[in-house]
């Protein structure tokens, strides 16, 4: 799973909720999100955009109505029709923050129908997240986590990944939180998946901005931290 993929499968149903159609219909919404991350102690910018159905997608192209001539071609995530994504790569993040924009979806279902939905993107931005600690504790058997209070987070969730794979993914954690433990025999983790004593993994801690009166289905931005630790002893 690529970075927001956890977060937002759990969001699919109740982002879907919010469509005016009847949810029978072939139908979608959407999001887009500026992603922000630190690279040689700068950061820089990228986004991510999701289209979500209870049908099935054939092909979701996006439009910025501030960017002539340019479509993002969305593709689907882990092969569900129902989710299709786009996430700038790492060597397109750049140093400038995206424009605030309307984005404008046009989707094809595989029954042939059509529709169009939009989110509007603001320029606000969410600074990465600083971890102060992240290390297995051997006494308690868990790997900790702690970081900073960041201003303007609306909420917080950790992945950890085994090389490119997520492996683990939190539930959405209160902005109020500043540390979590994750162990071996705890919720979260992929489905048959049990970390290795002695092996390191990358842990990613994410920070979510909501959109203006929106909440953890509506988000505007993102960013996030990453640090590799050693499981176990």
């Amino acid at each position: 799973m690529r970075q927001l993929e956890i977060f937002t499968i759990v969001l699919l149903s109740v982002l879907l909720a919010s469509c005016n159609k009847d949810s029978k219909e072939a139908t979608g919404v959407g999001d887009v999100l500026v992603v922000a991350k630190n690279v040689g102690g700068s950061t820089v910018y990228g986004i991510s955009i999701y289209a979500y159905t209870f049908s099935s997608f054939q092909s979701v192209t996006v439009a910025n109505n501030s960017v002539a001539d340019h479509t993002y071609t969305l593709k689907s995530n882990q092969g569900y029709k129902t989710n299709f994504y786009y996430e700038t790569t790492g060597a397109e993040f750049t140093a400038t923050k995206p424009d605030a924009a309307t984005y404008k979806f046009s989707a094809v279902f595989e029954n042939g129908t059509t529709d169009e939905f939009e989110d509007i993107l603001t320029d606000k931005v969410l600074a990465p997240p600083t971890v102060t600690k992240c290390e297995y504790n051997a006494t308690k058997h868990m790997l900790e986590t702690t970081w900073t209070a960041l201003t303007n987070a609306d909420s917080y969730a950790i992945n950890i990944f085994d090389g490119s794979t997520a492996v683990f993914g939190s539930t959405e954690l209160a902005n109020t939180v500043k540390t979590y433990s994750v162990s071996a025999s705890g919720a979260g983790w992929a489905s048959g998946f049990t970390p290795e004593s002695g092996k390191t993994y990358t842990v990613r801690l994410y920070a979510f901005l909501y959109e203006p009166n929106g909440d953890s289905y509506n988000v505007q931005a993102t960013s996030f931290a990453e640090m590799s630790a050693q499981w176990g002893n």
